[in-house]
This record gives structure tokens, C-alpha cells and sequence, in this order.
């Protein structure tokens, strides 16, 4: 026992042990403000939305659809949200599952319904179980009802699309789609939700500074899989984005390379596709290190070109613009470069509440938004793939780059991998 307490002792003594403070949640005028601006769009419609996700595990983890929870903030399963602006004083209906006592003495209490928790969630009227009754009352007071849950899920997967068309049949209401709606809403962001994917970039500029030391000869992808999530972990982060991608030479030019098991050799290249989320805010990142700490000749010249086209789109973004517009931007620079063919995927994408989140990409991107900028090249026949992925976020005059901290010019890159592993000797 003296032994085992001295090891313990030991051990305690050198390792750090981080204690980050977890995000404190939303104020719900947030939330109400948002519920507001959906209900004066909805036009004095009706509409129903549901909570969608997957149980996942033995401790049956949820993770609660955009939609639902940018509406509500609410992380929990069989849920509905009546929207009635037409009623004076009911305009906000919230319906959470049934309270389950034996279920509860595994998963935790959850609170009973009372005034208390209307004002919790900054609503009218908290209910439990299905809402098909409450919806008699919706239909005799209004004369239409919208479809608002996004178009890329079916009749078939949607709850509330049925609960809507059900409405409208028993009352005769006219049924109005607006699947674009929340969408629009959500693609611009809120001061709160720039401030948590800022907080999100930063703590993933922490996991990077581990990358660019720990790629080097003879350790295996997993191993740098293992160092960057560590720090994103122990700077405060409350999830991953998305699975870590980490592909060394050859897998460096397979897009979504997952197995990360090959060892590094010198002389690859490291593509490292990782991002922290904070307080469910999502991040993206991508990073190509040089294992012997400089680039070869070849990987320079394609390296150059990826961030030429990364330079190009930045200088293309201005109020108006679209992502449309940009992706033709970055194809048309890698072609002058010679690489459209090696040019595999979209040049970017919008980041919020998912790491790939809600945006139009034929209409001008709206102010407050925030995307990716990720050129790349993939070339499986000489071994190597090259990525650079940056966030931004639209302003009024044109963009501001949300991932400047995280070196991404060759030289910087060459010299902060060089400063990362003087440091950590």
C-alpha cells in the first residue's frame, strides 16, 4: 500500500492535471428571440417541429437535431414545439416526454412541469407527451399551416411533418412550405454563437500546436490522433466536431482517411483534419505537416498552389458573393495551377451548430455567417495530399479570418513545426 501511494504520489506529481471551465449555457432570451423571429416569418401560420437524433450506447447518448436545439436548447428526445402566433397568449407550446420514475433512477430526475420551468425554457406552456390534443386548439384558430423542417428529410423520417399534414386535413388549413426557413435563420449568426466558435477555433489551435509536434518519424497516426484530442480536451473542449482525420503520405490523399494506423515515415506529409466543439458549437481545421519539418521541392510546389487558391477565394469574398461563386473561384485557380482534376470536393461549407450546418449556397452569403475555406489537392500516385482549411465569418465589409492564430503559409508552417518540437525537448 505505502508502495502503490508513492507511485500514485509519483505520477500525480508530474502530469498536470487540467481543469477547464465547462461553457455555461445560453441566457434564454436568447432562445426566445429566436422563436420570435420563426414565428413573424411564419406569417400567422402554425407550425410544429420536432427533436430528431440517435440514441447511441449503453448510456443512451443523444445528440439533439440543429433544428430543435437552436430553437430551444434542449438536448433530449420526443420532443415538440407548437408555434401558434396567432394565439395571444399560448404562441409557444413545448411538449417533452413523460416523466418516467424507474427510467429516471437510471438516466437521473428530470424536473416536473410548473411555472418554474416555463420560465426555464422562456416559453408559454411546458406540457408532457404527444401534442396532437393542443393541436385541435391550433387549428380552429388559424387558417394555415408550415412545413418548416428542412427539406433534406423525408415524410417518412419527420414526426412533425405528419403532425402538420394531419392538421391541416382535420381542419382544412392550408398547408405552406417554408422548408428553407430555419436555415436562412440559423446560417447568420449571433454575437453568443461567433463568441463559442472562437472559443471552439482557439482550443483547436491548442490540439494543432500538439500535431505539429508530435508528427514525426516513427509514431503512428493514432498516436498524433491521441495528442491533439488530449489537448483539445484539456483546453476546455466539450466534444469533437467530427471524427479526427489523420492520414500520413499516401493517406494524406484520401479525403476522409479513417483508420489512422499507418506509421509516419520521413519525408510525408501529414494531412490532420481535426477541430474541437465547445459548448456545441462546432470548428474545422485542416493542416498538412511535413514529418521531416520541411517541405520536398514537388510537395512545395503543390502546397503553394493550395494556398494560392485559398488566397484567391479569401480575396473573393464581399457582400453579395456566394459559395457558388466562390467554388468556381477555387476551380478556376487550381486549373491555372494545374490541378482542378486533383480537386475532389466542395472549396467550403457553413460551420455552427454541426460542423457541416444549415446555409443556402446559391444565395449571397448573409452577413454573420461562418465557412470554411479549404482548398486541396490529392494525388494518390505520388503519395501525398495537401489541405488547408481556415474559417471566416462574413461581415459588411467582407470577411474576417476567425483561424489566423494557426500558421498555414508554407514558411510559417515550416517554422512553427520547427518552434513546436524545439519547445517540447
Amino acid at each position: 500500500m505505502i508502495l502503490y501511494l508513492f507511485l500514485a504520489g509519483a505520477v500525480s506529481g508530474n502530469f498536470a492535471h487540467p481543469n477547464p471551465t465547462p461553457p455555461a449555457d445560453l441566457p434564454v432570451t436568447v432562445y426566445e428571440q429566436r422563436r420570435t423571429r420563426v414565428l413573424t416569418a411564419l406569417g400567422g401560420c402554425a407550425a410544429v417541429i420536432s427533436s430528431q437524433g440517435d440514441v447511441n450506447g449503453i448510456t443512451e447518448d443523444y445528440r439533439q437535431d440543429a433544428d430543435f436545439y437552436w430553437l430551444t436548447g434542449i438536448n433530449e428526445a420526443n420532443g415538440h414545439l407548437v408555434l401558434q402566433p396567432k394565439s395571444q397568449y399560448r404562441k409557444v407550446l413545448l411538449f417533452l416526454k413523460a416523466r418516467d420514475p424507474e427510467a429516471e433512477r437510471w438516466t437521473g430526475p428530470r424536473e416536473p412541469v410548473s411555472p418554474a420551468l416555463f420560465a426555464k425554457y422562456g416559453v408559454d406552456r411546458v406540457l408532457r407527451g404527444s401534442p396532437d390534443a393542443a393541436l385541435s386548439g391550433t387549428g380552429l384558430h388559424h387558417d394555415c399551416v408550415a412545413i418548416i423542417s428542412p427539406a433534406s428529410m423525408s415524410r417518412v423520417d419527420r414526426g412533425d411533418d405528419e403532425l402538420a399534414l394531419r392538421l391541416a386535413g382535420r381542419f382544412g388549413l392550408k398547408v405552406m412550405y417554408k422548408r428553407g426557413l430555419l436555415a436562412d435563420l440559423r446560417a447568420a449568426h449571433g454575437p453568443e454563437e461567433i463568441e463559442r466558435m472562437e472559443r471552439a477555433i482557439a482550443i483547436t489551435a491548442e490540439g494543432h500546436n500538439a500535431v505539429a509536434r508530435a508528427t514525426v518519424a516513427g509514431v503512428s497516426e493514432r498516436d498524433v490522433q491521441t495528442q491533439l484530442e488530449f489537448a483539445f480536451y484539456a483546453n476546455g473542449g466539450t466534444g469533437l466536431s467530427y471524427s479526427s482525420i489523420v492520414g500520413s503520405g499516401p493517406n494524406g490523399a484520401v479525403l476522409h482517411w479513417d483508420r489512422n494506423s499507418r506509421l509516419l515515415q520521413d519525408g510525408d506529409l501529414v494531412v490532420v483534419d481535426a477541430a474541437a466543439e465547445y459548448g456545441r458549437y462546432a470548428s474545422d481545421v485542416t493542416r498538412t505537416y511535413p514529418v521531416s519539418g520541411h517541405f520536398t521541392a514537388e510537395q512545395a510546389i503543390v502546397y503553394r498552389a493550395v494556398y494560392q487558391a485559398q488566397e484567391d477565394i479569401l480575396a473573393a469574398i464581399k457582400p453579395g458573393v456566394s459559395m457558388a461563386d466562390l467554388q468556381h473561384v477555387a476551380e478556376e485557380s487550381l486549373r491555372r495551377a494545374g490541378h482542378l482534376a486533383d480537386f475532389i470536393h466542395g472549396f467550403g461549407h457553413f460551420v455552427g451548430l454541426d460542423v457541416h450546418d444549415a446555409g443556402d449556397y446559391e444565395r449571397p452569403i448573409p452577413i454573420g455567417a461562418v465557412f470554411t475555406v479549404e482548398p486541396g489537392v490529392y494525388l494518390p500516385t505520388q503519395g501525398f495530399g495537401v489541405r488547408i482549411e481556415d474559417e471566416v465569418v462574413m461581415t459588411d465589409r467582407g470577411y474576417r479570418l476567425l483561424t489566423s492564430s494557426i500558421p498555414r503559409k508554407l514558411e510559417e508552417v515550416e517554422a512553427w513545426v520547427a518552434r513546436e518540437r524545439q519547445n517540447s525537448r
